[in-house]
């Protein structure tokens, strides 16, 4: 995973909540015009469409809208999250994210799925998708940090990951981090990684640390008994359960770490007002509980829990 820039707080989305009531109140205190007389004609607003949402001219979201098309890169195997179908369609939770931003730029009556072009990128190319003009965002599980100078900017928070353990189903003694902060459990982490720094930090170097090469030698060393646990990302974990329900992830998440859509930055107009329109239409998202609809089809059924928003 890459790092990104850090994010604001869950009060954003609370803002918009209370904005959305406000709004719906002040309408139904509206007195109803006197019919009788004749409605004012309506100056003419900027749409590409008798349903289309009104864009400003000078934004990038016109641009696209104008064109018809958005561009979207997401990984190919990385169910639940994102995944390429066999008739090369994507499924999961970032790609149905992407197909609420298309109805946000051309409306909710036309199929979303006509409007985006999807871009295959890994890990390696997910960024250089955005550099080289391929794509226009990138949803591929981009964690926040700071990188200064870079070409390209990010959004609010789609997605909270944070560090947990996996162990095997069968595995009742593991439930808590402290469960393994005794040493006598085994927990294997990628060799040098920051997964395995963070769990000897939180655990004051006490758990007991199988440093291997890879997450795959991670993963065999949890199924043949050399490990009792394997420490990753939740969202890495949650792929390795889609592929083995033998396994289960167990502790709450003990880092936080923001998942976020990618953009190039708005640099000479070019892409005017696009990442605050990537914002308000994640707010929406959340605000009328489609954030939460779509965690709860992909994702829910792995973690076995309920979230509301994506700061959870």
């Amino acid at each position: 995973m890459r790092l990104a820039r850090p994010l604001t707080s869950r009060t954003r989305i609370a803002r918009i909540l209370t904005s959305l009531i406000a709004v719906a109140v002040l309408g139904s205190c509206v007195t109803p015009p006197n019919t009788t007389e004749p409605s004012p004609t309506r100056s003419p607003t900027v749409s590409s469409g008798p349903t289309r949402p009104r864009l400003e001219l000078s934004t990038y979201p016109y641009s696209l809208q104008t064109k018809g098309k958005i561009r979207v890169a997401v990984r190919d195997a990385s169910a639940p999250y994102s995944a390429r179908t066999a008739s090369g369609s994507y499924e999961g939770f970032e790609p149905d994210l992407a197909r609420e931003i298309a109805k946000a730029i051309w409306g909710t009556t036309d199929d979303p799925e006509s409007h985006v072009t999807w871009i295959s990128v890994d890990d390696s190319t997910a960024i250089s998708a955005l550099t080289s003009n391929q794509a226009d965002i990138t949803m591929a599980g981009l964690i926040i940090a700071v990188i200064d100078l870079a070409p390209f900017d990010f959004t609010d928070a789609y997605y909270t990951d944070g560090q947990r353990l996996l162990v095997k189903k069968a595995n009742d003694q593991i439930k808590e981090l402290v469960d393994v902060a005794a040493g006598d459990q085994t927990v294997a982490a990628v060799k040098g990684s920051r997964w395995e720094q963070n769990l000897r930090q939180v655990t004051n170097d006490r758990a007991k640390v199988l440093p291997l090469e890879t997450v795959a030698f991670c993963v065999q060393a949890l199924t043949s008994g050399a490990a009792d646990a394997f420490t990753q990302d939740e969202a890495t974990l949650v792929g390795l359960v889609t592929k083995d329900p033998t396994l289960r992830i167990v502790t709450k998440q003990f880092t936080n770490d923001r998942l976020a859509i990618a953009l190039k930055k708005n640099v000479s107009a070019d892409r005017q007002g696009f990442r605050e329109f990537l914002n308000t239409a994640l707010l929406k998202i959340v605000a009328d509980r489609t954030w939460a609809r779509i965690y709860d089809k992909w994702v829910g059924p792995i973690t076995g829990e309920k979230k509301q928003l994506p700061t959870d």
